[in-house]
């Protein structure tokens, strides 16, 4: 319809007006809706440009910000998807245009480096920075190459940039290494062939599994570590599928003249394992040890608890002569036996024997040892074969004359599971013509830190005179198992999923390897020190070359020097981390530690009357303890200079419950009865583990000197962790 009337405009006026004010109020609403849905991050999809962009993350720097020398070789990278690096080394703030990161970054000066890192979808990441210093080096030496393992495992065994000896200045925190200062020969390092770890290895794991796991294992090529110190329990022990001997009888039955014995059990997994073993690495050495002898033989009519019964005392002896005669018919030498595993303790629920330090002394000497000449067999002995802490039987045992003399009674065999490593250091200095072997301590639940455990304690058995470091089974499938009654939270080398026969490596795998894989044996342990926050051990194979295990044992970066003779070398390593460092070269010159350094007690050349332990002090270590009357540590080679005033010691003595700390340290030059310098009061600190500051005056003291610390005093005569002069 045509409006033609004044009233009828003014009324499509009115229309149109009210119109255009609804579409403004509706355009204003919709406005205001995607206004409050950008604040609110929402948008208009979720492709708006509008939406802010999350960061990516920063990138991260590997080695560790720290010292090296001569040279270093810096990676980075990130954990955004599809990140781009961008990095800088002038000290000028990265950007999208710097750099892109593309391989490792070489370092050959004191230099920061700088990243940020980009990806489609992010914003740029903050800027993360890495300093490193480079120690100046001259008359570059050996090439050095390095393996490292961190606590987190992020990385196990892990390739780093080799670095070089050379001449430089020593650090104020330095591994000193005397190759001319040898101790004991290495004979290898492994575990045990258990019945459960015989069975999953070769009939669970696949077959593909089994070949690889039996080289990484038993050969050092690739990632093999090279296993080479095994060892066999004869029957059945705490890792085994049910449980038997090699003469199983009725209940009533004997069986004196052995007619019934038989191997047939370790025919069907332990031998084929074993010869495979041996095939790979044919240095490998085995030990037989039983758990138990067959019941009739005991007390108790059982493998579980029991003692063995005097008229059993000559087929026991019996018992290992037709076992190296069935072992040897499958083509299986056996190195070493023990008589007992473990005599001090008669487990419950699993294969032992209780067998007294006299008992065993008349079995040796009497019966085992005649037994073996009779059948020719020159297989060597070791006694005891259990804790550190009840050196008493072996000191028993090795009272007797004709086993002392015996050169077929080749040492003692330790456990781990309770006492300190220290004690073999007495062992070895009442009886240096016998070895010290550690041949089980099993990795488990009950251990915090595994890594940490394994490093602490495999360098300290070997700065204690330990020829062998054997963990316990071999492998363990998924659930710690199988086995029957005995232990069910031990861990295995390897594990061996029950299902579907994959194999996968635990940490013991790889800290065992950090040494069975480079110290080969015939190798001899050569001198080394300790430093504030690290522990060493160092070695020469036959071929020459050398090898030095250090772990930070502390709970931040350490920056140290490694000083081999008159040569040097600066690295850092990360909190909790381990390296073993390979090279070869002839050692030119000595070594000086200074004075007025920290030096570590456990750090000493030689000694008597002392043990070292973990100590519970800040930044790690072992510290010295144990101490009887005139007990010694001799530091070789410490330059005191001139004008040196005082000594600080850092002690711990155990002055609870009215015990008395009345000892002292006595410092001595070039003897234990030369010239006193210095004499430091221990005072009572309430604990063994805790410690004080103790400081004494010093007179006399210039020049170099081998330095004596002797013990002096008759009660609690207190524990020592360093000591430095002013």
């Amino acid at each position: 319809m045509v409006c033609r009337t004044l009233i009828c405009e003014r009324i499509q006026g009115r229309e149109r007006r009210r119109w255009v004010n609804f579409e403004v109020r509706r355009i204003r609403t919709i406005f205001s809706v995607v206004m409050f849905l950008l604040v609110m991050g929402g948008g208009c999809g979720s492709g708006s440009t509008n939406s802010p962009l999350p960061p990516a993350t920063s990138p991260t720097f590997w080695p560790v910000s720290g010292s090296y020398s001569p040279t270093q070789q810096v990676t980075t990278s990130d954990a955004t998807p599809g990140a781009i690096i961008h990095f800088t080394t002038d000290g000028s703030v990265p950007s999208a245009s710097s750099p892109n990161y593309t391989g490792p970054i070489p370092i050959a000066a004191t230099t920061t480096v700088q990243a940020i890192a980009t990806a489609t979808g992010y914003s740029a990441s903050s800027v993360a920075s890495a300093s490193y210093t480079i120690v100046p080096q001259t008359s570059a030496g050996p090439t050095v190459t390095i393996v490292l393992t961190t606590d987190d495992q992020s990385r196990l065994m892990a390739t780093q940039s080799s670095i070089a000896f050379g001449t430089q200045t020593a650090a104020n925190n330095t591994i000193f290494m005397d190759e001319n200062q040898t101790y004991q020969e290495v004979e290898g390092f492994g575990a045990s062939f258990t019945d459960s770890a015989a069975y999953l290895l070769n009939k669970v794991a696949t077959n593909w599994a089994r070949t690889s796991t039996m080289n990484d294992l038993f050969t050092r090529n690739g990632n093999g570590i090279g296993l080479n110190f095994m060892r066999n329990p004869m029957g059945a022990s705490d890792i085994a599928r049910s449980q038997y001997s090699f003469d199983d009888l009725a209940a009533g039955q004997v069986d004196p003249n052995l007619q019934q014995f038989s191997i047939a059990h370790d025919q069907t997994d332990i031998i084929p394992i074993i010869q495979q073993a041996k095939q790979l690495n044919p240095q490998m050495e085995l030990m037989a040890t039983p758990w138990s002898p067959p019941g009739w033989m005991k007390s108790s009519d059982s493998m579980v608890n029991g003692t063995l019964l005097p008229n059993m005392y000559g087929p026991f002896a019996n018992y290992f002569v037709k076992y190296l005669q069935a072992y040897a018919a499958a083509g299986i030498g056996v190195d070493y036996l023990s008589l007992q595993n473990e005599p001090l303790y008669v487990p419950s629920d699993y294969p032992g024997m209780s067998m007294d330090a006299a008992t065993q002394t008349i079995l040796l000497r009497d019966y085992v040892l005649p037994a073996l000449a009779s059948s020719s067999f020159s297989t060597r002995l070791l006694i005891y074969d259990h804790n550190w802490d009840q050196p008493a039987y072996p000191i028993t045992v090795f009272s007797d004359s004709t086993l002392l003399a015996s050169s077929q009674v080749t040492g003692t065999a330790w456990h781990g599971y309770a006492g300190t490593p220290g004690v073999m250091s007495e062992m070895q200095w009442h009886y240096p013509a016998k070895g010290n072997y550690q041949t089980e301590h099993s990795g488990g639940t009950w251990v915090t830190d595994q890594m940490k455990n394994d490093f602490e304690e495999i360098t300290e058995v070997m700065r204690n005179w330990g020829k062998a470091y054997l963990k316990w089974s071999l492998a363990l499938d998924e659930n710690r198992g199988p086995h029957t009654g005995g232990c069910g939270t031990c861990s295995g080398i390897v594990t061996v999923n029950s299902t579907n026969g994959a194999v996968t490596y635990g940490p013991e795998f790889y800290t065992l390897g950090h040494y069975s894989k480079f110290i080969v044996p015939g190798a001899f342990r050569i001198y080394s020190s300790n430093a504030n926050g690290l522990i060493s051990v160092a070695f020469r194979n036959a071929d020459n070359s050398k090898v030095l295990v250090a772990y930070n044992d502390s709970s931040t970066t350490q920056t140290f020097a490694a000083q081999w003779g008159g040569q040097g070398l600066t690295y850092t390593l990360p909190a909790l981390a381990g390296a073993t460092f390979v090279w070869n070269g002839v050692q030119s010159g000595g070594y000086e530690v200074p004075a007025t350094t920290q030096i570590q007690a456990s750090s000493f050349n030689a000694g008597s009357g002392l043990q070292t332990e973990a100590t519970g002090d800040s930044n790690g270590g072992f510290d010295l303890g144990y101490a009887t009357p005139g007990a010694y540590a001799e530091f070789k080679n410490v330059t005191f200079g001139t004008g040196l005033t005082g000594v600080s010691a850092r002690v711990a003595c155990d002055s609870s419950n009215g015990a008395l700390c009345g000892g002292s340290l006595e410092f001595r030059l070039d003897s234990t009865n030369g010239a006193l310098i210095a004499t430091v009061a221990i005072p009572g600190t309430g604990g063994w583990q805790n410690w004080t500051t103790a400081s004494a005056s010093v007179h006399g003291a210039s020049g170099n000197h081998d330095l004596y610390v002797v013990s002096s005093g008759s009660n609690n005569l207190g524990n020592l962790n360093w000591f430095l002069f002013k």
